[in-house]
């Protein structure tokens, strides 16, 4: 029997079963893939399904379908992702060495590059926002392992992501804002998910997903309806409800069927609607909302009124003129006649529904349930302030941003559909003159001196410490030689006087103080502080499992600290640095 001779090469595969091998590799190896012959050139280059399946793996598939409907082409989209990617990492890489020695914080001024990245074209945006995205949820991941990949995935980098992060999605919600209040659309429901995304710019909050939800309990209020009053229904074609019954069956769904609890707390999460609406688990906000919605929809009017400290939900029953006015009991959902205000002399009401004290109020809500605690969701939150102008500080990042705006309403900017998977050309436009709106403040710097770490100096910055007489978790910023530099006398009792080492610490509830040496103490066992986190990001790198690592910029200052953290590391537990 002959030998029979079987081409196995590559080459002599069809080019559908070439390009069914490319849509499981990554995108950087099909480029390379195409550059050894014309032929495997041609297959990767032209194939339109090949790089929708890798555009489709990469973004989400709310931009696939924009991409789609424009008609624009799969590889020159990846091509501009990863041009833009590349710009974005080095920016982020480079802020630290040019702004760690600065006395304020990054304003917006000082991003304006990623302002240029992001209006590139109509899609730059939505592309620059899921790349800063992509880096702080990978970085976290990374960190939460106790480990790091360097340069990007830090603490520093995540820090400088967010601030980035922070300036572009405020701006864009600043443009919607006016937008929708020139035009009476800001709801109930587009109100809270504005406060959403302008706090946790990390992730994206949707207001058509929220209508899908709503859409959902509307579904299964008519179905309640018709259960209910069926006889009533099958009788009239032209059957109406009453309001009350309307009402009435919406408590059913919510409180009842949906069995929706509760909670206290203002949070991220109790202010998501769709994922209250999803897990039935929300606040006396969330609800107030959800029920006024979902009574729009079925064409019953509530009025959802708002003080600073105080928020109902009123419905006037024009059916019954001895009792016009009822409340909605948020937290049982019952309908009850409205109680007169003893300093009213109407028994109508004369309140109505103003999106601005909703805002207020669910800004005071959320601050007021973080209490003591401040991170980066309640620095984003005191920046509303800052744009809609209730407080004033010298270095206002969003200074005349609504007066701008309402300057230009009668612009295409406010006609123009404003969505941040596709931001039009006049949008693009306005981002870029509010970016530049304020001229960049005067920049002054820290004096910086390097210290020399002296025998006696006992402790490292970085390591976690415990002070002895307050019994209080710590972690070690910086530290004096001694105590001359204090102005006025510290916490602790000084045994030894101003005579001995000072340690800067920033202390578990988030407060920055001096502590004598003698009165601290290192902790053998020591874990990582999420809640301290953003605020010595700027400064470190990662928890390496017993200590924070200083970052470059605070290694200048302080050159051979990690030499005495090995020390303790040693002595107390044997963790791998990686």
């Amino acid at each position: 029997m002959e030998n029979i001779k079987i081409n196995t090469s590559l080459a002599s595969l069809p080019d559908e079963i070439i390009s069914l091998i490319l849509s499981n590799i990554e995108p950087r190896d099909i480029i390379r893939f195409s550059v050894t012959c014309r032929r495997f050139y041609e297959i990767v280059i032209n194939n339109d399904y090949l790089w929708k399946i890798k555009y489709s793996e990469m973004l989400p598939k709310e931009i696939v379908t924009v991409v789609e409907e424009n008609d624009c082409i799969w590889l020159r989209e990846m091509i501009q992702y990863y041009k833009l990617k590349r710009k974005i990492f080095i920016e982020l890489v480079s802020m630290s060495p040019k702004s760690f020695w600065r006395v304020y914080e990054v304003s917006i001024e000082d991003v304006r590059s990623f302002f240029a990245f992001a209006t590139e074209t109509n899609l730059s945006f939505y592309y620059t926002v899921h790349i800063l995205q992509g880096i702080v949820k990978k970085g976290t991941k990374i960190l939460d392992a106790l480990t790091i990949v360097k340069p990007l995935y830090t603490l520093t980098v995540m820090y400088y992501t967010k601030i980035v992060l922070r300036h572009l999605i405020q701006t864009y919600l600043a443009i919607k804002w006016v937008k929708l209040h020139m035009k009476n659309m800001l709801t109930p429901e587009v109100v809270i998910t504005f406060f959403l995304q302008w706090i946790d710019p990390i992730n994206i909050y949707t207001d058509e997903e929220v209508e899908i939800k709503i859409q959902g309990l509307v579904a299964k209020v008519e179905n309640v309806l018709k259960e209910v009053y069926s006889n009533n229904s099958n009788e009239k074609e032209d059957f109406k409800y009453s309001d009350k019954e309307v009402l009435l069956a919406l408590t059913q769904v919510i409180y009842k069927d949906e069995k929706f609890s509760v909670c206290a707390n203002t949070k991220v999460k109790t202010l998501n609607l769709a994922k209250v609406i999803e897990e039935s688990n929300g606040n006396i906000i969330t609800y107030a909302v959800i029920y006024h919605a979902v009574a729009k929809r079925l064409g019953v009017k509530c009025d959802l009124i708002a003080f600073p400290n105080h928020l109902f939900l009123e419905w006037q029953n024009n059916e019954d003129p001895s009792t016009p006015l009822f409340t909605i009991d948020l937290i049982t959902g019952s309908v009850n006649p409205k109680r007169r205000c003893p300093f009213s002399q109407s028994a109508s009401s004369e309140y109505e529904y103003v999106p601005d004290s909703l805002l207020q109020y669910i800004y005071s809500s959320y601050m007021k349930s973080k209490g003591a605690i401040r991170d980066c969701k309640t620095q984003n939150a005191i920046h509303l302030l800052d744009f809609l102008g209730t407080r004033h500080i010298n270095n206002n990042p969003y200074k005349n941003f609504f007066t701008y705006l309402i300057e230009h309403s009668d612009t295409p900017v406010m006609d123009t559909p404003l969505n941040m998977t596709y931001i039009h050309d006049v949008h693009l436009q306005m981002l870029v003159a509010l970016a530049n709106l304020n001229p960049a403040p005067e920049v002054a710097y820290h004096t910086v001196s390097v210290k020399k770490h002296r025998s006696y100096v006992t402790f490292a910055v970085g390591m976690i410490c415990y002070h002895k007489v307050y019994n209080y978790m710590c972690i070690i910023l910086g530290w004096e030689l001694d105590g001359s530099h204090l102005r006025i006398p510290t916490e602790d009792n000084l045994g030894l006087g101003r005579d001995q080492p000072f340690y800067r610490v920033i202390a578990g509830d988030q407060s920055e103080r001096y502590v004598a040496q003698e009165n601290l103490m290192a902790v053998t066992t020591p874990f990582r502080i999420h809640r301290l986190e953003d605020h010595i990001a700027r400064e470190f790198t990662h928890f390496d499992g017993f200590s924070y690592v200083p970052n470059n910029e605070k290694i200048l200052e302080y050159p051979k600290e990690q030499l005495i953290t090995e020390v303790f590391r040693k002595r107390f537990v044997n963790v791998a640095i990686p």
